[in-house]
């Protein structure tokens, strides 16, 4: 999985954007309160001037305005350096009484010149932004703690996936519960439910199979020691040939049985394609000397890489399913490039062949439908699960069957 399609990383970049966004918030905000604030105080020591201009200007003295402005919390402080600064913006050939005030920072100092002496005073006022950092630092930490609570809440998804995989991989017996008290909680719990039930289902499932091959396997035998004792010696051969095919069918079907619940391991090779129709013709009880032989097969030489055991279930059905249904002529076995082809002469499917490939699919307006309806389901798996390609082409009156990516080597 793509590190960009995880849910971590999603949540991840939903909480950074959460926190870009608080903090350009609170920037502007905090700038924007401090510009108001400034703004106000502007006005309200101006305010402060002008009254004490008009108690020096209706004749009050130093005192009273002393008296003024320690009744706004202003104190008398020594501070030479905005002592001086505030000096350099008067007069200094006035001989009356003057104020002048300066926002410093977060401080606002007043300074009173009279003709005897200079008094410097200060607010005791303090700008209120505190208030706003520590609400912005509260919301950071809120936000910081929400991401890591659903980060820990997500973290067991992680093992979670890792107990499904190992699931998939028949380790049937791990467990996937999740000791937490919420849907990922619940999740994990319906899922490690689920796998017990599977597990309950699939040990069923291959009792019952190996009951039913074992059942079947025991006549099979007996009837193959009985027709040893048969004295006709074409009648005896029929027969054993009969039980032979009997005994490949049940192993045909313990295979498939394999691959269904993926427990089948491919064990692929070289062989010649010669050696794989020799043992398709076998277990079709088909004699290869006969006049009448009902398969035209190809005179070349050609080596596969396929697993032998599969593969020759996966042509069996092919010609077993051409010959069942051709309408008259051969069955036809080519070697087309890169591709082996199996044509017979038929007419064409009522249906899209996709629907045939769907395990138990069968065509109700054919009379000549038998079985289960897996014919075409099995070779198309059989076929896609040795990495090769099965295509399907009506041409010419001709049902064409041909399989890709087998052949290694072909001479004429």
């Amino acid at each position: 999985m793509k590190w960009y399609n995880s849910i971590f990383t999603k949540v991840t970049i939903l909480f950074a954007f959460a926190l870009v966004g608080l903090g350009a918030f609170s920037f502007y905000s905090i700038q924007t309160q401090t510009a108001n604030e400034h703004l106000e105080l502007q006005r309200k020591y101006n305010q402060f001037i002008i009254t004490i201009n008009q108690i020096i200007r209706y004749g009050g003295d130093i005192a009273l305005i002393d008296e003024y402005l320690k009744e706004l919390n202003f104190k008398i402080v020594n501070n030479p350096k905005i002592q001086q600064d505030l000096l350099a913006e008067l007069n200094p050939d006035f001989n009356g009484i003057t104020a002048k005030f300066l926002h410093d920072n977060d401080i606002v100092y007043i300074l009173v010149q009279t003709p005897q002496k200079i008094t410097l005073y200060r607010d005791s006022f303090r700008e209120s932004l505190h208030n706003s950092y520590i609400l912005t630092f509260v919301a950071f930490c809120v936000v910081l703690f929400l991401y890591i609570l659903i980060i820990k809440a997500l973290i067991p998804l992680r093992s979670l996936r890792k107990a499904v995989q190992h699931f998939d991989q028949d380790h049937i017996n791990a467990s996937c519960i999740v000791a937490q008290n919420d849907e990922i909680g619940e999740l994990s719990l319906e899922f490690d439910n689920a796998f017990r039930k599977i597990e309950a289902l699939n040990q069923s499932r291959q009792l019952f199979l190996r009951a039913i091959m074992h059942e079947l396997k025991t006549p099979i035998t007996k009837g193959r020691i009985v027709a040893e004792m048969i004295e006709n010696a074409i009648q005896q051969k029929r027969l054993i040939s009969v039980f032979q095919r009997l005994n490949h069918l049940i192993d045909d079907f313990a295979k498939i049985e394999e691959m269904s619940s993926n427990n089948y391991h491919l064990s692929k090779d070289t062989y010649p394609f010669a050696q794989i129709l020799q043992r398709v013709f076998e277990n079709l009880l088909i004699d290869t000397t006969t006049r009448d032989f009902p398969i035209d097969c190809p005179d070349v030489s050609v080596d596969v890489y396929v697993d032998f055991d599969i593969f020759c279930l996966a042509i069996k059905n092919l010609i077993d399913n051409a010959l069942k249904y051709k309408t008259h002529g051969k069955v036809i076995i080519q070697i087309e490039d890169d591709q082996i082809a199996v044509k017979n002469l038929a007419q064409p499917f009522p249906r899209p062949i996709e629907e045939y490939f769907l395990p138990f699919f069968k065509n109700d307006k054919n009379p000549q439908s038998k079985g289960l309806g897996l014919g075409l389901y099995i070779i198309k798996n059989t076929i896609e699960r040795q990495g090769l390609q099965l295509l399907y082409a009506y041409e010419e009156g001709y049902h064409i069957f041909r399989i890709k990516g087998a052949i290694l080597s072909h001479e004429t």
